[in-house]
């Protein structure tokens, strides 16, 4: 279970670390990482106005769980 969250905050920390290396290294992008951004608000936020808020939190919890969890073997 700790080794489990030590994985995931050290994936969001290199996440964190490349993506703002990328965005430094090509400015070009930065108007394309905005968009996607606010893609990512506007569903989030129609998921809230469907299921509530519980609902889409255990959503993304969910998500989370199946791309951590699928291993290519």
């Amino acid at each position: 279970m700790i080794r489990f969250f030590l994985g995931l905050l050290l994936g969001i920390f290199l996440f964190l670390v490349v993506g703002s290396i990328i965005l430094e290294e090509f400015p070009a992008i930065q108007p394309l990482w905005q968009e996607f951004k606010k893609a990512i608000v506007r569903l989030y936020d129609m998921a809230l106005v469907r299921y509530g808020a519980v609902t889409t939190f255990l959503i993304i919890i969910a998500i989370f769980i199946v791309f951590g969890s699928s291993r290519k073997i």
